[in-house]
Protein backbone atom coordinates (compact mmCIF):
# COMPACT_ATOMS: atom_id res chain seq x y z
CA UNK A 1 0.00 0.00 0.00
CA UNK A 2 1.58 3.63 -1.21
CA UNK A 3 2.49 5.91 1.91
CA UNK A 4 -0.14 8.97 2.28
CA UNK A 5 0.63 11.90 0.97
CA UNK A 6 2.02 15.34 2.10
CA UNK A 7 3.07 17.10 -0.66
CA UNK A 8 1.61 16.89 -4.16
CA UNK A 9 3.14 18.58 -7.09
CA UNK A 10 0.80 19.02 -10.27
CA UNK A 11 3.03 20.22 -13.40
CA UNK A 12 5.00 22.32 -11.21
CA UNK A 13 7.11 25.26 -13.20
CA UNK A 14 9.06 28.15 -11.72
CA UNK A 15 11.27 30.62 -13.95
CA UNK A 16 13.68 33.40 -11.87
CA UNK A 17 12.78 37.07 -12.40
CA UNK A 18 15.60 36.91 -15.51
CA UNK A 19 13.66 34.25 -17.46
CA UNK A 20 16.19 31.07 -16.86
CA UNK A 21 14.18 28.24 -15.97
CA UNK A 22 14.74 26.49 -12.57
CA UNK A 23 11.91 23.84 -12.32
CA UNK A 24 9.78 22.65 -15.38
CA UNK A 25 6.64 20.22 -15.44
CA UNK A 26 7.77 18.77 -12.17
CA UNK A 27 5.06 15.66 -10.46
CA UNK A 28 5.24 14.10 -8.08
CA UNK A 29 3.72 13.60 -4.60
CA UNK A 30 6.45 13.80 -1.12
CA UNK A 31 4.96 10.87 1.29
CA UNK A 32 4.12 11.22 5.09
CA UNK A 33 7.14 10.88 7.32
CA UNK A 34 10.70 11.73 7.28
CA UNK A 35 11.79 11.85 3.70
CA UNK A 36 15.62 12.56 2.10
CA UNK A 37 15.37 15.25 -0.97
CA UNK A 38 18.55 14.53 -2.82
CA UNK A 39 20.00 15.27 -6.17
CA UNK A 40 22.60 17.17 -8.12
CA UNK A 41 23.63 20.58 -7.05
CA UNK A 42 22.22 23.40 -9.07
CA UNK A 43 18.97 20.82 -9.74
CA UNK A 44 16.43 22.96 -8.00
CA UNK A 45 16.11 21.45 -4.32
CA UNK A 46 16.36 24.26 -2.79
CA UNK A 47 13.96 25.95 -4.99
CA UNK A 48 11.54 23.41 -4.70
CA UNK A 49 11.25 24.10 -0.74
CA UNK A 50 10.87 27.46 -1.38
CA UNK A 51 8.09 26.42 -3.50
CA UNK A 52 6.22 24.59 -1.20
CA UNK A 53 6.83 26.53 1.47
CA UNK A 54 4.90 29.38 -0.47
CA UNK A 55 8.22 31.82 -0.41
CA UNK A 56 8.15 31.64 -4.09
CA UNK A 57 5.07 31.19 -6.56
CA UNK A 58 4.99 28.87 -9.39
CA UNK A 59 5.13 30.24 -12.99
CA UNK A 60 2.49 27.33 -13.57
CA UNK A 61 1.08 24.84 -11.75
CA UNK A 62 0.22 24.28 -8.53
CA UNK A 63 1.34 22.44 -4.82
CA UNK A 64 -1.07 20.61 -2.56
CA UNK A 65 -0.01 20.01 0.99
CA UNK A 66 -1.81 18.54 3.71
CA UNK A 67 -1.86 21.05 6.47
CA UNK A 68 0.86 24.34 7.05
CA UNK A 69 4.15 24.29 5.91
CA UNK A 70 7.06 25.55 8.66
CA UNK A 71 10.38 26.37 6.68
CA UNK A 72 14.17 26.71 8.03
CA UNK A 73 16.63 27.83 5.22
CA UNK A 74 20.12 27.74 5.24
CA UNK A 75 21.08 30.78 6.94
CA UNK A 76 18.89 32.60 9.39
CA UNK A 77 18.39 36.19 9.09
CA UNK A 78 17.69 38.08 12.35
CA UNK A 79 17.36 41.06 13.83
CA UNK A 80 19.91 42.15 15.90
CA UNK A 81 18.24 42.96 18.99
CA UNK A 82 16.18 39.17 18.73
CA UNK A 83 16.27 36.87 21.38
CA UNK A 84 15.54 33.17 21.73
CA UNK A 85 12.14 33.37 22.19
CA UNK A 86 11.86 35.13 18.85
CA UNK A 87 14.25 32.48 17.00
CA UNK A 88 11.22 29.55 18.88
CA UNK A 89 8.75 32.05 17.14
CA UNK A 90 7.02 32.34 20.28
CA UNK A 91 7.95 35.72 21.40
CA UNK A 92 4.73 37.41 20.74
CA UNK A 93 2.74 34.76 23.06
CA UNK A 94 5.10 35.02 25.99
CA UNK A 95 4.78 38.82 25.83
CA UNK A 96 1.07 38.64 26.11
CA UNK A 97 1.29 36.00 28.74
CA UNK A 98 3.59 38.25 30.71
CA UNK A 99 1.28 41.15 30.01
CA UNK A 100 -1.73 39.20 31.36
CA UNK A 101 -0.01 37.38 34.27
CA UNK A 102 1.00 40.91 35.34
CA UNK A 103 -2.81 41.68 35.44
CA UNK A 104 -3.45 43.52 31.97
CA UNK A 105 -6.60 42.22 30.94
CA UNK A 106 -6.07 44.05 27.02
CA UNK A 107 -7.69 42.20 24.19
CA UNK A 108 -4.82 41.99 22.36
CA UNK A 109 -3.40 40.02 25.12
CA UNK A 110 -5.12 37.44 25.04
CA UNK A 111 -5.27 37.35 21.26
CA UNK A 112 -1.60 37.04 21.13
CA UNK A 113 -1.72 34.13 23.27
CA UNK A 114 -4.54 32.11 21.81
CA UNK A 115 -4.73 28.83 22.65
CA UNK A 116 -0.87 28.35 24.12
CA UNK A 117 -1.26 29.22 27.54
CA UNK A 118 1.21 26.30 28.19
CA UNK A 119 3.54 27.71 25.84
CA UNK A 120 6.28 28.68 27.72
CA UNK A 121 6.13 24.88 29.83
CA UNK A 122 6.14 23.35 26.35
CA UNK A 123 9.47 25.42 25.41
CA UNK A 124 11.53 24.73 28.57
CA UNK A 125 10.73 20.92 28.21
CA UNK A 126 11.75 21.21 24.45
CA UNK A 127 14.95 23.40 24.94
CA UNK A 128 16.58 21.19 27.92
CA UNK A 129 16.60 18.61 25.04
CA UNK A 130 19.27 20.62 23.40
CA UNK A 131 20.77 22.34 26.27
CA UNK A 132 18.76 25.04 26.75
CA UNK A 133 15.82 25.65 29.43
CA UNK A 134 13.30 28.63 29.68
CA UNK A 135 15.46 30.56 31.09
CA UNK A 136 17.49 31.70 27.79
CA UNK A 137 13.89 32.66 26.39
CA UNK A 138 15.11 36.46 26.92
CA UNK A 139 18.82 35.69 25.94
CA UNK A 140 20.47 37.87 23.17
CA UNK A 141 20.67 35.51 19.89
CA UNK A 142 23.77 37.46 19.01
CA UNK A 143 25.79 35.43 21.95
CA UNK A 144 24.69 32.01 20.53
CA UNK A 145 26.74 30.64 17.76
CA UNK A 146 25.53 29.91 14.27
CA UNK A 147 24.89 25.82 15.67
CA UNK A 148 22.65 26.86 18.49
CA UNK A 149 20.63 29.26 16.77
CA UNK A 150 19.88 26.82 14.03
CA UNK A 151 19.13 23.99 16.90
CA UNK A 152 16.77 26.58 18.50
CA UNK A 153 14.74 27.71 15.28
CA UNK A 154 14.24 23.95 14.76
CA UNK A 155 13.06 23.55 18.33
CA UNK A 156 10.54 26.59 17.66
CA UNK A 157 9.15 24.62 14.58
CA UNK A 158 8.44 21.66 16.81
CA UNK A 159 6.64 24.20 19.50
CA UNK A 160 4.82 25.37 16.29
CA UNK A 161 3.69 21.98 15.69
CA UNK A 162 2.92 22.13 11.73
CA UNK A 163 2.05 19.02 10.04
CA UNK A 164 4.91 19.47 7.62
CA UNK A 165 8.36 20.95 7.93
CA UNK A 166 11.17 21.70 5.55
CA UNK A 167 14.50 21.52 6.54
CA UNK A 168 17.17 23.25 4.08
CA UNK A 169 21.14 21.85 4.88
CA UNK A 170 20.07 22.40 8.84
CA UNK A 171 23.03 20.17 9.47
CA UNK A 172 25.77 23.63 7.84
CA UNK A 173 28.61 24.64 9.94
CA UNK A 174 27.62 22.09 12.87
CA UNK A 175 29.69 20.22 15.07
CA UNK A 176 29.76 16.64 15.89
CA UNK A 177 27.79 16.73 19.21
CA UNK A 178 25.44 19.30 17.69
CA UNK A 179 24.78 17.05 15.05
CA UNK A 180 23.90 14.50 17.30
CA UNK A 181 21.40 16.69 18.96
CA UNK A 182 20.12 17.50 15.49
CA UNK A 183 19.52 13.64 14.71
CA UNK A 184 17.96 13.12 17.79
CA UNK A 185 15.22 15.89 16.94
CA UNK A 186 15.06 14.43 13.65
CA UNK A 187 14.06 11.25 15.02
CA UNK A 188 11.15 12.14 16.87
CA UNK A 189 10.03 14.75 14.81
CA UNK A 190 6.28 14.94 15.09
CA UNK A 191 4.95 15.22 12.17
CA UNK A 192 5.84 14.87 8.23
CA UNK A 193 9.50 15.90 7.65
CA UNK A 194 10.84 16.81 4.44
CA UNK A 195 15.34 17.51 4.32
CA UNK A 196 17.31 18.54 1.88
CA UNK A 197 21.25 17.52 3.00
CA UNK A 198 24.59 17.20 1.97
CA UNK A 199 24.78 15.03 5.24
CA UNK A 200 24.84 11.19 5.06
CA UNK A 201 24.45 10.64 8.80
CA UNK A 202 21.24 12.72 8.56
CA UNK A 203 19.45 11.40 5.62
CA UNK A 204 20.49 8.13 6.59
CA UNK A 205 17.57 8.75 9.65
CA UNK A 206 14.84 9.21 7.03
CA UNK A 207 12.20 7.01 6.58
CA UNK A 208 11.93 7.82 2.60
CA UNK A 209 14.71 9.36 0.02
CA UNK A 210 13.38 11.70 -3.16
CA UNK A 211 15.54 12.73 -5.70
CA UNK A 212 14.68 15.69 -7.65
CA UNK A 213 16.40 14.81 -11.55
CA UNK A 214 16.40 17.26 -14.62
CA UNK A 215 15.50 15.34 -17.44
CA UNK A 216 16.99 15.19 -21.00
CA UNK A 217 21.14 14.66 -21.21
CA UNK A 218 23.83 16.99 -20.13
CA UNK A 219 24.58 20.32 -18.94
CA UNK A 220 22.19 22.10 -21.63
CA UNK A 221 19.31 19.35 -19.70
CA UNK A 222 19.46 21.22 -16.17
CA UNK A 223 16.41 23.19 -15.47
CA UNK A 224 14.57 22.54 -17.83
CA UNK A 225 12.14 19.45 -16.95
CA UNK A 226 12.64 18.02 -14.24
CA UNK A 227 11.51 14.61 -12.28
CA UNK A 228 10.50 13.96 -8.88
CA UNK A 229 11.20 9.89 -7.67
CA UNK A 230 10.26 8.79 -4.54
CA UNK A 231 12.28 5.54 -3.18
CA UNK A 232 11.37 3.34 0.74
CA UNK A 233 14.14 3.55 2.70
CA UNK A 234 17.49 6.02 3.66
CA UNK A 235 19.93 7.29 1.04
CA UNK A 236 21.57 3.82 1.63
CA UNK A 237 18.89 2.15 0.09
CA UNK A 238 18.09 4.66 -2.50
CA UNK A 239 21.36 4.28 -3.24
CA UNK A 240 21.59 0.85 -3.61
CA UNK A 241 18.25 0.88 -5.81
CA UNK A 242 20.46 2.94 -8.22
CA UNK A 243 23.01 1.15 -8.46
CA UNK A 244 21.13 -2.35 -9.26
CA UNK A 245 18.77 -0.27 -11.47
CA UNK A 246 22.16 1.51 -13.07
CA UNK A 247 24.10 -2.50 -14.00
CA UNK A 248 20.61 -3.43 -15.99
CA UNK A 249 20.43 -0.25 -17.75
CA UNK A 250 24.17 -0.50 -18.79
CA UNK A 251 24.02 -4.20 -19.91
CA UNK A 252 20.27 -3.16 -22.33
CA UNK A 253 22.84 0.08 -23.53
CA UNK A 254 25.37 -2.50 -24.66
CA UNK A 255 22.54 -4.97 -25.62
CA UNK A 256 21.34 -2.97 -27.91
CA UNK A 257 24.39 -0.82 -28.92
CA UNK A 258 25.35 -4.39 -30.32
CA UNK A 259 21.88 -5.19 -31.90
CA UNK A 260 22.61 -1.63 -33.53
CA UNK A 261 25.82 -2.53 -34.83
CA UNK A 262 24.32 -6.33 -36.47
CA UNK A 263 21.65 -4.38 -38.15
CA UNK A 264 24.12 -1.58 -39.93
CA UNK A 265 26.26 -4.63 -40.97
CA UNK A 266 23.72 -6.57 -42.14
CA UNK A 267 22.33 -3.27 -44.15
CA UNK A 268 25.47 -2.50 -45.62
CA UNK A 269 25.97 -6.76 -46.63
CA UNK A 270 22.05 -6.70 -48.23
CA UNK A 271 23.24 -2.98 -50.22
CA UNK A 272 26.44 -4.90 -51.08
CA UNK A 273 24.35 -7.86 -53.04
CA UNK A 274 22.15 -5.74 -54.03
CA UNK A 275 24.78 -3.58 -56.16
CA UNK A 276 26.26 -6.99 -57.20
CA UNK A 277 23.02 -8.39 -58.58
CA UNK A 278 22.54 -4.87 -60.43
CA UNK A 279 25.40 -5.58 -62.16
CA UNK A 280 24.68 -8.96 -63.40
CA UNK A 281 21.15 -8.41 -64.65
CA UNK A 282 22.80 -5.55 -66.25
CA UNK A 283 25.00 -7.71 -68.26
CA UNK A 284 22.76 -10.08 -68.54
CA UNK A 285 20.12 -8.26 -70.08
CA UNK A 286 22.76 -7.13 -73.27
CA UNK A 287 21.10 -10.51 -74.56
CA UNK A 288 17.26 -10.33 -73.90
CA UNK A 289 14.99 -8.55 -75.88
CA UNK A 290 14.55 -4.67 -74.88
CA UNK A 291 11.02 -4.62 -73.36
CA UNK A 292 12.17 -8.26 -71.53
CA UNK A 293 14.79 -6.54 -70.06
CA UNK A 294 12.82 -3.76 -69.06
CA UNK A 295 10.69 -5.08 -67.21
CA UNK A 296 13.67 -7.57 -65.57
CA UNK A 297 15.18 -4.28 -64.49
CA UNK A 298 11.52 -2.87 -63.09
CA UNK A 299 11.21 -6.15 -61.13
CA UNK A 300 14.57 -6.03 -59.53
CA UNK A 301 14.28 -2.21 -58.36
CA UNK A 302 11.21 -2.98 -56.54
CA UNK A 303 12.74 -5.87 -54.80
CA UNK A 304 15.95 -4.20 -53.85
CA UNK A 305 13.41 -1.05 -52.56
CA UNK A 306 11.45 -3.43 -50.32
CA UNK A 307 14.52 -5.01 -49.25
CA UNK A 308 15.86 -1.63 -48.19
CA UNK A 309 12.63 -0.57 -46.76
CA UNK A 310 12.35 -3.33 -44.34
CA UNK A 311 16.18 -3.21 -43.55
CA UNK A 312 16.07 0.53 -42.67
CA UNK A 313 13.30 -0.07 -41.01
CA UNK A 314 14.75 -2.70 -38.62
CA UNK A 315 17.96 0.14 -38.48
CA UNK A 316 15.54 3.05 -36.93
CA UNK A 317 14.23 0.77 -34.61
CA UNK A 318 17.25 -0.72 -32.75
CA UNK A 319 18.75 3.06 -32.89
CA UNK A 320 15.44 3.59 -30.98
CA UNK A 321 15.73 0.94 -28.78
CA UNK A 322 19.51 1.64 -28.13
CA UNK A 323 18.20 5.70 -27.69
CA UNK A 324 16.01 4.43 -24.93
CA UNK A 325 18.27 2.20 -23.28
CA UNK A 326 20.85 5.13 -23.13
CA UNK A 327 18.26 7.63 -21.74
CA UNK A 328 18.23 5.28 -18.68
CA UNK A 329 22.00 4.92 -18.31
CA UNK A 330 22.84 8.18 -15.67
CA UNK A 331 25.76 10.09 -17.02
CA UNK A 332 27.11 10.77 -12.94
CA UNK A 333 27.90 8.19 -10.98
CA UNK A 334 27.14 9.41 -7.68
CA UNK A 335 24.81 12.12 -6.66
CA UNK A 336 26.69 14.93 -5.40
CA UNK A 337 25.09 16.58 -2.28
CA UNK A 338 27.26 19.98 -2.31
CA UNK A 339 24.57 22.91 -1.01
CA UNK A 340 24.52 25.93 -3.11
CA UNK A 341 22.39 28.92 -3.01
CA UNK A 342 20.01 27.13 -5.88
CA UNK A 343 20.29 23.63 -5.66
Amino acid sequence: MPAPTSVTLRDLAFEWPDGSPALDGLNGTLPMGRTGLVGRNGVGKSTLLRLIAGLLAPTRGRIETAGDVGYLPQTLTLDHDATVADLLGIAPVIAGLRAIESGDVDERHFDAVGDDWDVESRADEALHEIGFSAADLDRPVARLSGGEAMLIALTGLRLRRTPITLLDEPTNNLDRPTRGLLGDLVDAWPGTLIVVSHDLELLERMEHTAELRATGLGQEARGRGARLEVFGGPYSAFRESVEQDQAAAAQAARTAKQALKVEKRQRAEAEAKIAARARAGKKASENMPKILANALARKAQATAGSLRGTLDSRVEAAQEAMDAADALVRDEEHIHLTAGSRS
